[in-house]
Order: structure tokens, then sequence, then C-alpha cells
């Protein structure tokens, strides 16, 4: 199984992890699980996780990916699904 690197740019410094995953979509959706989590805590030890990113590198050093927190507080509500109006920009009222 390929190894990647999992380095964590948070408010403070955490150790990178190495981890043998099956292939990068394996080790994206475990970035993104561990990333949930980590703002999760961070959120509950009062602190505003939207900057925070983890970076995927391979075997080899080479960056692969970068998945950016903020962008995972937009991928609670994809396009596509309807919000509580039902309609995108239009507000009802009561």
């Amino acid at each position: 199984m390929p190894k990647f690197r999992f380095e964590f740019l948070e408010s403070a410094a955490q150790p990178p992890i190495h981890v043998e995953m099956e292939n990068l979509e394996t080790a994206k959706a475990e970035a993104k699980r561990a990333a949930k989590e980590a703002m999760l805590d961070g959120i509950a030890a009062g602190s505003d996780p939207t900057s925070w990113v983890t970076k995927i590198y391979d075997e080899a050093g080479y960056l692969v990916t970068t998945i950016e927190f903020q962008d995972l507080l937009s991928e609670a509500q994809r396009p596509g699904q309807a919000d509580e109006t039902g309609e995108p920009g239009v507000m009802r009222s009561g």
C-alpha cells in the first residue's frame, strides 16, 4: 500500500503523521474525517478552525492534495441540495 504523510497546519503546530492508505481517495476521505473531528475540538476549545489546513504528501514527498477546513463547512450544503426554503436565494415570509 502507498504511504502518505499528513501535515496539520492549525493554530498549534502538530507533528506530521505517516500512514499507509489504499489509495489517494482513501487518504483524502480520512483527512476530511480527521479534519471534521479537529474542527469540533477546536470550536469546543474556543478556536476558529476555518483557517486550518491539512496537506497530504505522497511517499516521494510531493504534495498531492490540500484539505482546507473552510471548504468542509461549505460541503455541508452542497449545490443541488435544497435549503430550508427549497429555493436558493428566496426568502419566505411567515
